[in-house]
């Protein structure tokens, strides 16, 4: 069994954080690009993970309608 992070976040939690939705984040760790783990039937990821995908996620490859309007 793999040691619990320290800095794991639930999907959730990770979603509020960083402005996504938890279904996008679910996506991104099914396809491979996010980092995530289920433990007890609950999934998360960590902060590292999630600052790794930010930094290598393309967004002009993103339709319009779905990107962040900031």
């Amino acid at each position: 069994m793999h040691k619990f992070p320290s800095d794991a976040l639930p999907l959730g939690f990770a979603a509020k954080k960083y402005g996504f939705t938890w279904d996008a984040l679910q996506k991104a760790v099914e396809r491979g690009r996010l980092e995530g783990f289920q433990h007890d039937g609950r999934w998360y990821t960590t902060d590292k993970s999630m600052k790794k995908y930010l930094k290598t996620r393309n967004e002009k490859k993103i339709p319009k309608r779905y990107r962040n309007r900031t």
